[in-house]
């Protein structure tokens, strides 16, 4: 039984058990977590051209950061995307939020480059505005590539009160996408994330209309921030590296997760010659990635 099979036996055996513990679609977030349920929105929120964005995401931006793939594999990359979003979407209805954590075991999973994708892909939906959230506070990648490694970001929302989280996203020239940086290492990160102050902030982000908000977290095994950001709700995809990540690595990061969360597991850079499997929490989804990507 390969590595991936035998972590996703183990995600179904645990989403089995806490469905019938709990008898419930989803498990309520932990104190100041946003994973209760709420009303859909009845009208959707057009995505409004920029003018005068704050990031430019061209072309050359995407070859230098390899953010890309090659020209011929470019179309491939974007209906992979395009399969894992549908998933996701479908499941906003049961966790009864527009919440997605991308997380990995350890580093250099790909789980920067699966929350940009992600995102873009979402953004290009009609009905919803896309909110890029970096909470990599440790390494703060997509901060650094997005040129916002230095602006006041969710870090300083979460720890001040008085801060309005809106007032720091920037906006991009891709139609519905916005960036959240990280802000500035705290050596109280995890307690900041764990805290009530982080469920408000949360809270307001999603409480834009039709706004989904795509967070990029930290490796579960190596940080103990990633695992406050957990409580948060909605959903988790587990980027996890084809032939790369050890097997212990990803069994102990499912036990992480927990019973009552909401997961998937993304395999990343397979090489097969058609789309992988993408599997949820209690569901199965035959989509997934299968382009090579980087951390």
């Amino acid at each position: 039984m390969s590595l991936i099979e035998l972590a996703l036996q183990r995600v179904k055996a645990d989403s089995a058990k806490g469905a019938a513990d709990k008898g419930a679609a989803y498990a309520p977030a932990a104190p100041g977590g946003v994973s209760q349920r709420h009303e859909p929105v009845p009208a959707a929120v057009p995505a409004a051209e920029v003018l005068n964005p704050d990031i430019l995401i061209t072309e050359a931006f995407l070859r230098e950061n390899e953010l890309v793939a090659p020209q011929s594999h470019e179309h491939q990359q974007r209906a992979e995307y395009r399969h894992i979003k549908y998933g996701l979407l479908r499941d906003f209805a049961a966790t009864g939020s527009n919440l997605i954590l991308v997380t990995s075991a350890l580093q250099g999973e790909g789980k920067s480059f699966t929350s940009f994708h992600l995102a873009s892909s979402l953004a290009s939906e009609r009905d919803y505005t896309v909110l890029l959230v970096d909470a990599d506070v440790i390494r703060p990648s997509m901060s650094r590539m997005l040129g916002r490694v230095d602006s006041p970001g969710l870090m300083n929302a979460v720890a001040d009160a008085n801060t309005n989280v809106e007032s720091l996203i920037a906006t991009t020239n891709v139609r519905g996408l916005s960036f959240l940086s990280a802000g500035p290492p705290d050596e109280r990160a995890t307690e900041h994330f764990a805290s009530v102050r982080m469920g408000e902030v949360m809270r307001q982000l999603l409480s834009v209309p039709n706004r989904i908000v795509v967070v990029d977290t930290l490796p579960l095994l190596l940080t103990t921030e990633a695992r406050a950001l957990t409580s948060l709700g909605g959903q988790t995809v587990l980027v996890v590296r084809a032939e790369s990540t050890p097997q212990a690595a990803v069994l102990e990061a499912v036990e992480l997760l927990g019973e009552g969360t909401n997961a998937k597991v993304l395999l990343n850079a397979a090489v097969r010659s058609k789309a992988l499997e993408y599997y949820g929490l209690g569901h199965g989804y035959d989509y997934v990635s299968n382009r090579s990507q980087k951390e």
